[in-house]
């Protein structure tokens, strides 16, 4: 299993610590073979796509997810959706963080603002890391100081 399967495989318990209401449904693809994304330059600890639409002027729905390498993840949630993409060449902490930090954003707008996950005794949510190897959520404002593991 890939480290990008494997944070795909993660994506229930990231949503179930973000505090989302059941019924859900996670779909996880594997893009087209082709060349694995360049790693990432030396002070990025992650790299991903932003796609603005599909090619020719065609339609992506929730149930397609567009072309290239790597593991898509896609989350519905009645008529709201989001898809994440996993690149291939990511160590499992990474892609973990990549996909809690995804998941968080759209969390946090489903819910206009809800602070996911809490972060105890502030007003803000906490962030996704890669603290000593690890996938946690952390406080941004004390770093350390509430480390708890994403999955």
């Amino acid at each position: 299993m890939t480290p990008a399967m494997a944070a795909a495989s993660q994506a229930g318990t990231i949503l179930d610590s973000l505090g989302l209401p059941g019924g859900y449904r996670i779909d996880v693809t594997s893009g087209p073979g082709g060349e694995p994304a360049s790693p990432p330059g030396p002070d990025t600890p992650y790299h991903s796509t932003l796609d603005l639409g599909p090619p020719n002027g065609g339609t992506w729905g929730p149930d397609e997810p567009p072309p290239g390498p790597g593991v898509y993840v896609t989350v519905t949630l009645g008529a709201d959706w989001t898809r994440v993409q996993l690149p291939p060449d990511l160590e499992l902490p990474d892609a973990l963080v990549l996909l809690a930090d995804r998941l968080q954003d759209w969390a946090i707008e489903l819910t206009h603002g809800a602070a996911l996950p809490p972060c105890p005794g502030h007003a803000h949510p906490m962030r996704a890391a890669v603290v000593d190897g690890a996938a946690v959520w952390d406080c941004p404002a004390q770093p350390g100081s509430a480390l708890l593991p994403i999955a």
